[in-house]
């Protein structure tokens, strides 16, 4: 019965352009991350930002994030048909302008932390 599914390696031509990937580095981009159970309940809400620092077909758009997170990075899929350009007034949550926004809905929880991640232990 699974033999009959595609399998996607790449992002479908109308969700990548790339000329447009290529323009993002070294933009920056604020990134809203909602996360919903089944039935539709908000579990989360994440906002951060960051400049783009790679962006490619295959592996998607790695942005090197800035404000409370800076130094780390963070891998967006590979789709610039959702990127938007930021209105006037949008701001991170550090008051700080993007040139660009996007914002995704992801059914599940946020994803538990490393088991090497510092963690408070009593």
């Amino acid at each position: 019965m699974t033999d009959d599914i595609t399998i996607l390696t790449d992002p479908l031509p109308d969700h990548w352009d790339e000329a447009f990937a290529q323009a993002l580095i070294g933009k920056t981009l604020l990134v809203g991350l909602t996360f919903v159970d089944d039935a539709g309940v908000v579990l989360e809400r994440q906002q951060f930002f960051g400049g783009v620092i790679e962006a490619d077909a295959h592996d998607g758009i790695l942005l090197d994030l800035l404000g409370e997170h800076d130094g780390d990075t963070y891998a967006l899929p590979p789709q610039t048909s959702v990127i938007k350009a930021a209105e006037p007034g949008v701001t991170s949550l550090a008051g700080d302008r993007p040139d660009f926004v996007v914002n995704w809905t992801i059914h599940g929880a946020p994803d538990e932390p490393a088991n090497d991640e510092d963690i408070d232990q009593a």
